[in-house]
C-alpha cells in the first residue's frame, strides 16, 4: 500500500510538470490565444451607474509583424447612450485614427464576438512607452483605466 501511495504522489507531481497552458484544452489558434491573453474589459460608468461595457485587445501583441510603427487596439463595446461622442485615450493622448468596423470584421475570430448591438473599432495611437493606459470616454461616462504592458 505504501508503494502505491508513493507511486501516486510521484505521478501527480510529474503530471503537474507537463507542458500545458490555460489554452491547451481549447481548440484555438496561436493568434486567438494571444488575443484572449491580451483582452481587457471594463464597465463604462457615470458615477455608480453602468452605461455600458468595453472590451479592448492590444493588436501589437497579437500581430507584431503587422502592427509595429504605432499602437493599435481592437475595441468593441456596448453603450446605452449612443448619441455621445466617443473618445479613446492612451497615456493621456487622444487617438490619431479611429476606424469604425462592421459587425463581421477581420478581428472577430480573436474573441468569437460579433453581436449587432456592439460597436467595433480599430483605434490607432502614436507609439508609446512600455506601459499603455487605455481609457474610453463618452459624454460624462468613462471606463476604468485598462493597463497593457509590452513584452519587449
Amino acid at each position: 500500500m505504501k508503494t502505491f501511495l508513493v507511486f501516486l504522489v510521484f505521478s501527480i507531481f510529474f503530471a503537474g510538470c507537463a507542458e500545458k497552458s490555460a489554452f491547451s484544452r481549447f481548440n484555438m489558434s496561436k493568434k486567438q490565444e494571444l488575443g484572449v491573453d491580451s483582452l481587457m474589459n471594463s464597465k463604462v460608468r457615470t458615477g455608480n451607474r453602468v452605461e455600458g461595457v468595453v472590451s479592448v485587445i492590444y493588436l501589437n501583441k497579437v500581430y507584431p509583424e503587422t502592427y509595429q510603427e504605432d499602437e493599435f487596439f481592437y475595441v468593441y463595446m456596448y453603450l446605452k447612450n449612443r448619441d455621445n461622442n466617443i473618445n479613446f485615450i492612451l497615456n493621456n493622448e487622444e487617438a490619431i485614427s479611429v476606424k469604425k468596423l462592421p459587425v463581421k470584421n477581420e478581428f472577430n475570430y480573436l474573441t468569437s464576438i460579433n453581436t449587432k448591438w456592439n460597436k467595433y473599432y480599430l483605434v490607432k495611437f502614436k507609439k508609446q512607452g512600455d506601459i499603455l493606459k487605455f481609457l474610453l470616454e463618452s459624454g460624462q461616462s468613462s471606463s476604468d483605466l485598462l493597463v497593457f504592458e509590452k513584452d519587449e
